[in-house]
Parts: structure tokens; sequence; C-alpha cells
């Protein structure tokens, strides 16, 4: 096993796996077998099992570190470093679509992410992000968002759940330039990290969801928080709003201040 300590390197290796897991996405060689877990909209599918156990396999090769995979690696703490991944992210698309999924990858140390890789599988793009030394796609550094346009001025991605559960984030939209949803939490942070949409609302996502791209998203300059503004600790599942400077005070102010 190679003593692999420097953020580069670590990165230039997860990289390397990720985009090989994304052929395997592809083209599986396997039947999907889909099956689901909390719920029917829940779904689970062979080939994420295959490309957990094959990125897991690789890392192991690399690092020691423990691995959380949302499959079938648990880890007993966030202590030192770990590996969060995602195999897909966006299984219902994966199955349904065809498109709009992802394979992310952070490594975190004391529940901090310090690198992250999230591939567009479909779209053939891979964001990468270093904490402290910027974000970039497909090797190209990403510029900073625009720390003082308003939401009125940008696109707000969020699903039906929480537009019902957020009575003043139908508000929000429709003083906004309007809304998304693509169904994979990892691509609609890198939306906002890309300048494509101004903010990401939801109410539960969990630690491989979102590692991996909250720190692309933090890297060019986006805020991103807990729904009430609190610190978002990467650990634990709960609820994001991720957005550019103006754009995230002003859902919040909106949401959150305004309700008191």
């Amino acid at each position: 096993m190679s003593d692999v300590k420097n953020y580069e390197e670590l990165l230039g290796y997860a990289e390397k796996i990720v985009v090989e897991a994304c052929e395997v996405a592809l083209n599986p060689g396997i039947d999907l077998k889909v099956s689901t877990k909390s719920n029917r909209n829940d779904l689970v599918t062979a080939v994420d099992k295959k490309v957990e156990e094959i990125i897991a396999r690789k890392l192991a090769d690399v690092t020691d570190y423990p691995l959380l995979g949302e499959e079938n690696h648990s880890i007993d703490s966030f202590d030192g470093r770990v590996w969060v991944l995602d195999p897909i992210d966006g299984t219902m698309n994966y199955v349904e679509t065809h498109r709009d999924y992802a394979i992310s990858l952070a490594l975190c140390e004391d529940g901090v992410p310090v690198l992250g890789v999230v591939a567009d599988v479909v779209g053939g793009k891979i964001y990468t992000a270093i904490r402290g030394a910027g974000a970039r796609c497909n090797g190209k550094e990403l510029p900073k968002v625009d720390p003082e346009r308003p939401y009125s001025e940008a696109v707000v991605i969020t699903d039906l759940k929480e537009i019902n559960a957020l009575p003043r984030l139908i508000e929000v939209l429709k003083d906004s330039r309007g809304h998304r949803r693509y169904g994979s939490a990892a691509l609609e942070l890198v939306e906002v990290a890309s300048s494509r949409a101004g903010a990401f609302v939801h109410l539960w996502v969990s630690p491989w969801d979102i590692a991996a791209a909250m720190l692309i998203c933090q890297e060019t300059g986006a805020l991103v928080t807990r729904l009430d503004g609190t610190p978002l600790d990467v650990r634990h599942k709960g609820s994001i709003l991720a957005g550019w400077p103006t754009v995230h005070s002003g859902i919040h102010d909106r949401l959150i201040v305004q309700a008191m």
C-alpha cells in the first residue's frame, strides 16, 4: 500500500478511481436488479453495489482510511481521515432517465471535507476541489460565484416536498428566475458552484449525498448551511441551503427570519 499523505496526490488517485468507476456505471455488464430501501422511490441496484465495491477495493490499495459508503460500508467514527462515497447519486435517474446521476467521493478529516470528486457520468464532467485551493471542472478552474446577485435574478433548485413543507418558499420561487430539480443532490450542488443556479434547498440529505459537492460549492464562494442558517456538519443527516452569498442570505431571510 502506498503511503499517500498529500492532498494533491490523494485527489489524483481519487479522480482516477472515480473516472474508472464511471465506465462501470455506463457499461455495467450485469442486470440492474432494482430493489427498494426506505420507500418505493428509494431505489438501489446491483450497479450501485458493484461501483461501491470497486471503488472501496481501489481506495484500499492506496490508503488505509475507513470508508463510509451509502450501500455497504459503515464507520465507527469520523475521527481522522475518512472516505465518504455515494456510488450512484440519483439512482432513480440511473434506472428511469439514464442521465443526471453522479458518483461522489470525498475525503473528510475529523468530519470536515478536505477533497472531493463529483462525476456527472453521462455529462462527462468531473468536478474536483481541495479545501483552500479552489474547485475545477475537467481540470479548468471554476470562477467564483457572484457575491451580490440576489435570488430574484437566479434559478433555485428545490423539490415538491420542500415547496409543500415551506409555504414561504413558494413566494421565493415566484420572485426568482424559476426553479429546477435534477434528482441528484451532488449534481444540484455543482450547478450552484458552476454559477448555473443560485441556490439549492433540500430538507434531508445524507453525508454521502453532499460531502464532495459541498466542498466544491464552498471553494467557489457559495455558502452552505442548514436551512436555519446554522453550520452544516456533514457527519449528520439534515437540511441544506447552499447558495451564492446574497442569494443564500435572501432565501434564509425569507424562509426563516421573516417567519419568526
